[in-house]
């Protein structure tokens, strides 16, 4: 099985565990001296089952992605490096969203500018370049979970 085939059954595994869940919930109580639609025992087992499903496959992913290397900007490094380098700039283009000039400020009655070390062209264009690099490392990402065999 290929890596992004297992992560597509990945969710899909997962969102069944979630419907499971809800289920048994809404199903946990029943009024007396009515049948039992669905018996608590039984998706109880099923939950479990495709828990440890769910687990052996998060393993499997796990293993591949730390023994797989992949070749980004003449770099090779671990499937699982790229994605922690993904998560670094979507971390990083989520502060900068946030870096926006102040206006003048009240100290002991005297307005006090502050002016800020970047425009706002500058941030744009940094947040355009993370942005551009993000999409490009994705694309590398993509393209190996779709060759790269499950370990």
């Amino acid at each position: 099985m290929l890596l992004g085939a297992a992560l597509q059954e990945l969710k899909i595994k997962q969102s069944k565990l979630s419907r499971l869940y809800d289920l048994r919930r809404e199903t946990f109580n029943v009024l007396e001296n009515k049948d039992v639609e669905v018996d608590f025992n039984e998706i109880s087992r099923e939950i479990e089952l495709i828990v440890k499903e769910t687990r052996d496959l998060k393993l499997k992913i796990a293993k591949t992605n730390n023994e797989i290397d992949v070749e980004v900007e003449g770099e090779k490094i671990k499937i699982q490096e790229l994605i922690l380098r993904i998560g670094d700039l979507r971390s990083e283009l989520s502060q900068l969203e946030y870096l926006k000039p102040r206006g003048p400020v009240y100290l002991g009655g005297q307005a006090v500018e502050y002016i800020p070390q970047k425009k706002q062209d500058e941030i744009a264009n940094l947040i355009s370049k993370f942005e551009e690099k993000k999409a490009e490392i994705d694309k590398i990402l993509q393209a190996k979970n779709w060759s790269t065999e499950l370990q």
